[in-house]
């Protein structure tokens, strides 16, 4: 017999988004304020805020980094300075997207240190989101 587990909720309340019909700006209502998510001028926007896809990249970036502290810290490891580097390509036939994340750490460290820095960073947890199976649920409803 399989344990179903039941899907555990990532956020206390919902992140919540509007947009007006005069402008491509859209605001987002988070659990600490609000964010400003724009397009650049040559989709229409002003540059206002990061774009969606800048939105995601942000957050492996933010994933990898802290992620990989926490890891130095609980090892107690002197590595001081960390700089993790993203960008993403797409090609349209066959429809695929590709993230190149690039980890550069600032002073010597051990080959056992790369190779358990690079398992952690690659094992984060928005990186396993972005990795994994993954469904999206869309509904329209009327207000």
């Amino acid at each position: 017999m399989t344990k179903t587990m039941t899907p555990k909720r990532i956020f206390a309340r919902d992140i919540r988004g509007t947009i007006s019909a005069a402008r491509q700006q859209a605001q987002i209502e988070w659990r600490a304020g609000t964010l400003i998510v724009d397009e650049p001028p040559f989709n229409g926007g002003q540059d206002l805020g990061p774009d969606p896809f800048t939105l995601i990249v942000v957050g492996l970036v933010g994933c990898t980094l802290t992620t990989l502290r926490m890891y130095i810290r609980r090892k107690g490891w002197s590595i001081d300075d960390i700089t993790v580097s993203a960008n993403m390509t797409q090609q349209s036939e066959p429809f695929r997207t590709t993230i190149r994340r690039t980890v550069v750490v600032g002073q010597s460290i051990s080959d056992e240190q790369r190779d358990k820095l690079l398992y952690i960073a690659r094992n984060c947890p928005v990186a396993r989101l972005l990795q994994g199976d993954m469904v999206l649920e869309t509904v329209l409803n009327l207000a």
